[in-house]
């Protein structure tokens, strides 16, 4: 049984710091394992993070030393943060964590500011540079494994405690009664644990020094991303995502990249300018509107107002009146007259993105208008780099999902930027002409795309098959799948062979159940199974099943609430069967923001 100092009474935490050198690095120790505890946070009103570190464990790689057990609630915070301080700025032990992200962000909130860290190793990012670049979260037991042939008897225990203690306790038994000697054993095998790896995984002495500094900067980049992991895609590695630390720093030999920033383009005086001179002024009296609005909405009869974010309504008039219809008629002749109004009741600008959409009456009068703001976010597809630029990607066609002001658009547009700078022959069918923008020449944002008009709906379907047809076309992106025509002629494009992108409207779920689209997903068919069968299934002799091989062969679902973060489905043919089958479906969750350093990988 491993011996362990336990320390639960501020005295007892007193006494040790005191004889120790106000640290908690066991004495003698070269290297230590540091394990901290994590529970869900009972207080449901506290700020981030939701979560609390109830205990520390720490012990070195030698057997038979005494490992030391912080319980942290009945602790002084102040001594608390005094020992962490010295245990990680000590030249002369290698401190050794696993996934730091938590353990970063954690500290910073409980008081932790600014750290010095000097030789603290994240077992995960000596994982992925000595063993296996492509497994980026590398868990406990897969380290353990690959750090010696034939486990020793005292790590293979360890193994087992901590696949053991893979279910915490809930948080209230942290605080309401002493751990039990199980629980303690646990803890204390598991930091024990973390040291062993480090000193029995095999790789040079530089290695683990580049490890240390990417330990450093996962630190930062833990702060700064709310205990989220980031990854960047390595550009002489086919864009296969790497840990953020491992690009950004100079572990492997490579040189540091720089991260793009995310460019927000939007030119507003051209739409500003169709409107009289009154609701003009109201609009630039908005705080911060150039990158705040979304929409302006002008209707015969009532006051006028703006959108400038979800339930965020700007009215445009401080006396109380209304649009006349006068008002209407002069946005129109300033927008270049009904003629400039396609047969979906939409225009634009020549050469801006924004979209001017016309209410009519019944005897075909306009008496409404909605002006939206047409924004170009650069590098916005920077989040997708690995599936639309890697190798082991470029066959594979993509779906863009999303509700209404999801960001769709968008997005696809960079998409088109991104593939074209690549050399590839990129076209776009622009439907309404959103994506390029109004006029003949295209808004510089689609990069090096060319882009076909469509006369009208109906014919989006017949245009997208004479692209493939006409223009040698290797990638094709269109905006807005939504009739059964387009997914007969998404269909044809792919047999011909190009890569197809294209958005739609919804969410997985209701794609599935659409009548019109399932086809972009397979669709479903109900089949009679034998009793058999039935009976081993637990279920009905009727059953819905996946009618044939999805069009798309990934689908990115775009989240309506938080601008930035998407969700991305990397097998479409076995998520389908998993809804039809009544049970979740495996995706994986990103967020590139302003805010965000690097990639954001969410659970």
């Amino acid at each position: 049984m491993l011996p362990i100092k336990l320390i639960t009474k501020e005295l007892e935490l007193q006494s040790f710091l005191h004889k120790n050198k106000n640290t908690f690095v066991p004495a003698g120790a070269s290297t230590i394992g540091v394990y901290f505890q994590f529970a869900a946070h009972s207080d449901v009103n506290q700020k981030e993070p939701g979560y609390q570190a109830v205990a520390i464990a720490i012990s070195s790689d030698v057997p038979g030393d005494v490992a030391v057990m912080l319980v942290l609630s009945s602790l002084s915070k102040t001594r608390i943060i005094t020992g962490l301080i010295a245990m990680l700025s000590d030249p002369s032990v290698v401190k050794v964590m696993h996934n730091i992200h938590q353990v970063a962000y954690w500290l910073h909130c409980y008081g932790l500011q600014d750290p010095i860290l000097v030789n603290c190793v994240d077992l995960q990012l000596l994982y992925e540079t000595t063993v296996n670049d492509t497994v980026l979260k590398a868990d406990v037991v897969q380290i353990a494994a690959a750090s010696t042939p034939a486990p020793t008897t005292e790590l293979a225990q360890s193994m087992h405690s901590f696949k053991a203690r893979m279910h915490p306790l809930s948080s209230e038994a942290w605080t309401t009664k002493p751990l039990t000697e199980k629980t303690q054993h646990s803890l204390a095998q598991t930091a024990k644990l973390y040291a062993t790896c480090f000193s029995n995984l095999r790789c040079n002495a530089s290695l683990k020094t580049e490890c240390m500094e990417a330990t450093r900067s996962r630190w930062e980049f833990a702060i700064i991303n709310h205990g989220n992991p980031a990854i960047w895609f390595d550009p002489v590695a086919d864009n296969r995502p790497r840990s953020l630390e491992y690009l950004t720093s100079s572990a492997g030999g490579a040189s540091p990249i720089e991260l793009p920033n995310l460019e927000l383009q939007c030119e507003l005086d051209s739409l500003l300018k169709l409107l009289p001179g009154s609701y003009r002024d109201a609009v630039r009296e908005v705080d911060n509107y150039h990158f705040r609005l979304v929409d302006i909405c002008i209707d015969v009869g009532r006051a006028p107002f703006a959108y400038t974010g979800k339930k965020q309504r700007v009215l445009l008039t401080k006396d109380g009146s209304v649009v006349s219809k006068e008002t209407i008629d002069e946005v129109v002749k300033n927008l270049g007259g009904e003629m400039r109004i396609g047969n979906d009741n939409r225009a634009g600008i020549d050469r801006q993105l924004h979209r001017i959409s016309v209410m009519r009456s019944k005897t075909d009068e306009v008496y409404g208008l909605t002006m939206r703001v047409g924004r170009a976010l650069r590098n916005a597809a920077c989040v997708l780099t690995d599936l639309l630029l890697s190798n082991k990607h470029a066959n594979k066609s993509v779906l863009v999902l999303g509700h209404p002001g999801s960001g769709k658009t968008t997005l696809i547009r960079d998409v088109a930027r991104c593939v074209s700078e690549t050399m590839e022959n990129v076209c776009i069918i622009d439907t309404s002409n959103e994506i390029g923008g109004d006029g003949l020449v295209p808004h510089e944002c689609v990069g090096w795309a060319r882009r076909m008009m469509v006369p009208s709906l109906e014919a989006q379907a017949g245009v997208m098959v004479e692209c493939v047809q006409n223009h040698t076309v290797e990638t094709l992106i269109v905006d807005e799948i939504g009739r059964k025509a387009e997914v007969l002629a998404a269909s044809t494009v792919r047999q011909r062979g190009p890569r197809l992108i294209a958005s739609a409207h919804g969410d997985f779920r209701a794609l599935i159940k659409n009548p019109d689209l399932k086809g972009l997903v397979g669709g479903s068919q109900q089949v009679t199974i034998g009793d058999k069968e039935a009976k081993s299934l637990n279920k009905g002799k009727l059953q819905t099943q996946r009618a044939g091989n999805p069009i798309f062969d990934v689908i990115v679902e775009l989240d309506h609430v938080v601008r930035g973060r998407c969700r991305i489905i990397w097998d479409v043919a076995t998520a389908v069967d998993n809804v039809l089958e009544g049970n979740d479906y495996a995706f994986e969750t990103r967020r590139w923001d302003a805010s965000a350093r690097g990639v954001l990988l969410l659970d």
